[in-house]
Protein backbone atom coordinates (compact mmCIF):
# COMPACT_ATOMS: atom_id res chain seq x y z
CA UNK A 1 0.00 0.00 0.00
CA UNK A 2 2.78 2.39 1.06
CA UNK A 3 4.74 1.62 -2.30
CA UNK A 4 1.91 2.01 -4.38
CA UNK A 5 1.08 6.03 -2.57
CA UNK A 6 4.99 6.23 -3.31
CA UNK A 7 4.79 5.81 -6.89
CA UNK A 8 1.88 7.62 -6.95
CA UNK A 9 3.29 11.20 -6.09
CA UNK A 10 6.34 11.86 -8.10
CA UNK A 11 9.47 12.14 -6.69
CA UNK A 12 9.70 15.46 -7.25
CA UNK A 13 6.89 16.65 -5.89
CA UNK A 14 7.52 14.90 -2.26
CA UNK A 15 11.08 16.68 -2.17
CA UNK A 16 9.44 19.76 -2.80
CA UNK A 17 7.10 19.15 0.43
CA UNK A 18 9.89 18.06 2.01
CA UNK A 19 12.10 20.69 1.61
CA UNK A 20 8.47 23.47 2.06
CA UNK A 21 8.12 21.90 4.89
CA UNK A 22 11.49 21.80 6.57
CA UNK A 23 11.67 25.71 5.93
CA UNK A 24 8.43 26.37 7.43
CA UNK A 25 9.92 24.99 10.55
CA UNK A 26 10.94 27.33 13.26
CA UNK A 27 14.18 25.62 14.41
CA UNK A 28 15.29 24.10 11.18
CA UNK A 29 16.54 20.79 12.49
CA UNK A 30 17.11 17.63 10.16
CA UNK A 31 18.58 15.50 11.67
CA UNK A 32 16.08 15.53 15.32
CA UNK A 33 14.27 12.49 14.45
CA UNK A 34 17.37 10.60 14.13
CA UNK A 35 19.91 11.63 16.84
CA UNK A 36 16.71 12.20 19.00
CA UNK A 37 18.33 15.51 20.27
CA UNK A 38 18.78 18.91 18.58
CA UNK A 39 21.62 19.36 20.25
CA UNK A 40 23.48 16.60 19.24
CA UNK A 41 22.60 17.86 15.76
CA UNK A 42 23.97 21.39 16.48
CA UNK A 43 27.28 19.70 17.62
CA UNK A 44 27.15 17.13 14.39
CA UNK A 45 25.94 19.99 11.98
CA UNK A 46 28.70 22.57 13.48
CA UNK A 47 31.80 19.69 13.42
CA UNK A 48 30.96 19.07 9.49
CA UNK A 49 30.83 22.95 8.56
CA UNK A 50 33.61 23.84 10.32
CA UNK A 51 36.04 20.75 10.81
CA UNK A 52 36.73 21.82 14.75
CA UNK A 53 34.80 23.80 17.19
CA UNK A 54 34.57 24.32 20.91
CA UNK A 55 31.53 24.22 23.32
CA UNK A 56 30.95 27.77 23.93
CA UNK A 57 31.83 28.36 20.23
CA UNK A 58 28.65 26.17 19.72
CA UNK A 59 26.16 27.33 21.64
CA UNK A 60 27.26 31.34 20.66
CA UNK A 61 26.62 30.68 17.19
CA UNK A 62 23.10 28.40 17.56
CA UNK A 63 22.02 31.09 20.56
CA UNK A 64 21.71 27.76 23.21
CA UNK A 65 22.66 27.08 26.64
CA UNK A 66 26.76 25.62 26.96
CA UNK A 67 25.59 22.59 29.52
CA UNK A 68 23.31 21.12 26.50
CA UNK A 69 26.20 21.25 24.07
CA UNK A 70 28.87 20.70 26.84
CA UNK A 71 26.87 17.28 27.81
CA UNK A 72 26.18 15.80 24.01
CA UNK A 73 30.07 16.54 23.19
CA UNK A 74 30.85 14.55 26.04
CA UNK A 75 28.04 11.31 24.99
CA UNK A 76 29.89 11.88 20.96
CA UNK A 77 33.57 11.72 22.69
CA UNK A 78 32.52 8.68 24.61
CA UNK A 79 31.04 6.78 21.82
CA UNK A 80 34.08 7.26 19.72
CA UNK A 81 32.47 9.64 17.25
CA UNK A 82 34.47 12.60 18.57
CA UNK A 83 37.82 13.29 19.73
CA UNK A 84 38.92 16.16 21.55
CA UNK A 85 42.19 18.18 22.35
CA UNK A 86 43.34 20.93 24.61
CA UNK A 87 44.43 24.19 22.98
CA UNK A 88 45.66 26.39 26.10
CA UNK A 89 42.43 25.97 28.56
CA UNK A 90 40.04 25.40 25.39
CA UNK A 91 39.02 21.95 24.54
CA UNK A 92 38.05 21.54 21.15
CA UNK A 93 36.45 18.57 19.39
CA UNK A 94 36.72 16.88 15.72
CA UNK A 95 35.48 13.99 14.18
CA UNK A 96 37.25 10.92 15.13
CA UNK A 97 39.16 9.58 12.01
CA UNK A 98 39.01 6.67 13.43
CA UNK A 99 35.23 5.84 13.70
CA UNK A 100 34.02 3.18 11.39
CA UNK A 101 30.62 5.34 9.86
CA UNK A 102 32.80 8.69 9.41
CA UNK A 103 31.91 8.48 5.65
CA UNK A 104 28.73 7.99 5.93
CA UNK A 105 27.92 9.97 8.66
CA UNK A 106 29.58 13.07 6.61
CA UNK A 107 27.16 12.17 3.57
CA UNK A 108 24.24 12.36 6.03
CA UNK A 109 25.21 15.83 7.65
CA UNK A 110 26.29 17.29 4.33
CA UNK A 111 22.76 16.18 2.93
CA UNK A 112 21.11 17.60 6.05
CA UNK A 113 23.21 21.33 5.22
CA UNK A 114 22.22 21.27 1.96
CA UNK A 115 18.26 21.79 3.17
CA UNK A 116 19.76 24.22 5.50
CA UNK A 117 18.53 28.15 4.83
CA UNK A 118 21.74 29.93 2.49
CA UNK A 119 22.22 32.20 5.04
CA UNK A 120 22.49 29.91 7.74
CA UNK A 121 25.03 27.80 5.85
CA UNK A 122 26.80 30.62 4.79
CA UNK A 123 26.98 31.62 8.43
CA UNK A 124 28.40 28.11 9.42
CA UNK A 125 30.57 27.91 6.83
CA UNK A 126 32.64 31.27 7.77
CA UNK A 127 35.10 30.18 10.12
CA UNK A 128 37.34 33.09 10.81
CA UNK A 129 39.54 32.61 13.73
CA UNK A 130 41.67 35.60 14.40
CA UNK A 131 40.50 39.20 13.87
CA UNK A 132 40.71 41.10 10.83
CA UNK A 133 43.79 43.31 10.19
CA UNK A 134 43.38 47.07 11.03
CA UNK A 135 42.05 48.96 8.15
CA UNK A 136 41.96 46.08 5.78
CA UNK A 137 38.80 46.36 3.38
CA UNK A 138 36.04 43.85 3.12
Amino acid sequence: MIQEISRAIPIESRVTQYRSRLESEEDGQMLQPIVASASTERVLVFLRARGEGYAREMARFFDTSLRPIQRQLERLEAAGVLWSRLVGRTRLYAFNPRYPFLRELEALLDRALSFYPESDRRALLMNRRRPRRAGKPL
